[in-house]
């Protein structure tokens, strides 16, 4: 199959009729009739029957379409890359990527003394997952991400900003607090905890613990970002397990801090695509990241 034959198969898939599909592309509907008989000719196989003037696809083009969704998809990241080259230049704008958490405290620390020495340069801030910034990264989209920990990309060069801890948050006076300034995991297991997903990195990285020391959790609650474990914390829904980057940005004095025994590091990276060099304001981005995350 031609190329212009699977993004009429695909438009077909996606819409079921014809027309549906000719208008997805921007075609004519006799001109994407034509194709997908051109196409089934090639093939030697029908793709779709007709049923009450939808198109319904047959056992052969179901099949096919799992590796169809594929391809478009690459099709997609290969659009994607190719505008984002022609907008990339660090020169006149900076883009950055970077996690929630981190979003809150840390970056407009870090914006105030980098506004300082670039006050004319165009910012934009996008937030993301660390996944998802990883892949955003290696498309060009922007010029810096910053992530938890490393994501082991072959497209992506990365570099370290600042190394933290996991710590356990919870409002003074409820359930789960103490005014020790550490606390064992295996104590946090005993009552019901907030917790990170495990999506997330670090989410991924406790529940590894758990597993290495043989420990069942009792979550009460599990959610998406670090600043919303925190904020729930506070509000005194119990004790969250977050990073001490994220607990630096609280703005509840009665919210009671301490570090997660055995100690579990919890770094900051900054990630930039592989094989470009960094532009000087990335490098100034970064070195005001990781004085505004160091001290964490």
């Amino acid at each position: 199959m031609r190329l212009k034959h699977i993004e009429v198969f695909n438009a077909l898939m996606l819409t079921g009729t014809v027309s549906g599909a000719a208008k997805l592309l921007h075609v004519t509907q006799p001109a994407a009739t034509q194709t997908l008989q051109l196409a089934e000719m090639q093939l030697g196989y029908q793709l779709f029957t007709r049923q009450k003037r939808r198109l319904v696809p047959t056992r052969e083009a179901n099949e096919l379409y799992v590796e169809v969704q594929k391809l478009m998809t690459q099709l997609e990241s290969v659009k994607r890359l190719s505008v984002a080259l022609g907008k990339n230049d660090a020169t006149k704008s900076l883009r950055i990527l970077i996690v929630p958490s981190l979003a809150v405290r840390a970056l407009p620390d870090a914006l105030s003394v980098f506004r300082k020495r670039y006050p004319n340069i165009a910012i934009s801030v996008r937030s993301m997952h660390s996944n998802e910034i990883a892949r955003a990264i290696a498309l060009q989209e922007a010029d810096v991400g910053i992530v938890y920990g490393s994501v082991m990309n072959a497209g992506l060069n990365e570099e370290h900003i600042a190394t933290g801890r996991l710590v356990c948050v919870s409002r003074v006076g409820k359930r789960g607090d103490d005014r020790r300034s550490t606390v064992a995991l295996e104590d946090l297991m005993r009552e019901p905890f907030i917790r990170i997903d495990e999506m997330d990195p670090l989410g991924a990285m406790l529940a590894d613990q758990f597993t290495r020391m043989g420990l069942q959790p009792v979550v009460g609650m599990s959610v998406q970002t670090h600043h919303i474990a925190m904020v729930f914390a506070e509000q005194g829904f119990g004790p969250a397990i977050i990073d001490s980057f994220t607990a630096k940005a609280t703005q509840v004095a009665e919210l009671h801090v301490r570090t997660v025994i055995p100690e579990i590091p919890v770094e900051v990276r900054a990630l930039m695509p592989r094989g470009e060099i960094s532009q000087r304001p990335v490098a100034d981005f970064i070195e005001a990241m990781r004085a505004a995350t160091i001290s964490a």
